[in-house]
């Protein structure tokens, strides 16, 4: 079941979406006629916690959270109410999948592996004024990351195919453990 989907770049919500009792809390809530509200705050719930958001994939967790209320709640001090992470908790408990784990751990690994190489200073010296970064070492660690970009594309690549599997069953079955040759 596809819940939300993002077309012509904007959140399309699924009827199916608003039963669950997390999103139809926030569709409930806003009492306008366009929903405006309960547009913008799942949509920041797509875009928080979507495995495919081009956000999730691009920020690093601390950055994130202020670029997408900036961009969808246009506050970017918003603060999500126990409503909204609620919300949140359930879209993401709904997507989990052992590939998707892996996938956000090999994520958040790559940030921490940008974060550390941004931080290396060739000229930093130790005591006795020996280099404590070596060129040597740094570019042999740049060469290893390609290695990291391509285990990285395969893990996206798993969960697209895991996604696609369990959504193309008809009916929204799950596939049975004596399915798969």
């Amino acid at each position: 079941m596809t819940l939300f989907d993002l077309k012509a770049r904007v959140v399309v919500i699924s009827p199916e979406a608003l039963l669950i009792p997390e999103f139809k809390d926030l569709w409930d809530r806003d009492k306008s006629k366009d929903k405006l509200k309960a547009h913008r705050e799942i949509s920041y719930v797509y875009f928080i916690a979507d495995y495919k958001s081009p956000y999730r994939s691009s920020l690093t967790e601390d950055k994130l959270h202020g670029v997408v209320a900036k961009d969808f709640m246009k506050d970017a001090k918003y603060k999500p109410d126990p409503k909204v992470l609620a919300a949140i908790d359930k879209y993401k408990e709904l997507q989990k999948t052992p590939s998707m784990l892996l996938l956000d751990a090999s994520v958040q690994t790559v940030h921490k592996l940008i974060n550390y190489l941004q931080d290396i200073d060739l000229t930093e010296r130790d005591k006795s004024d020996k280099p404590i970064y070596k060129p040597s070492d740094v570019t042999t660690r740049h060469k290893k990351i390609s290695g990291i970009e391509e285990s990285l594309t395969k893990v996206r690549e798993s969960v697209e195919k895991e996604v696609t599997e369990q959504a193309s069953l008809r009916g929204q079955r799950k596939k049975g453990n004596r399915e798969d040759p």
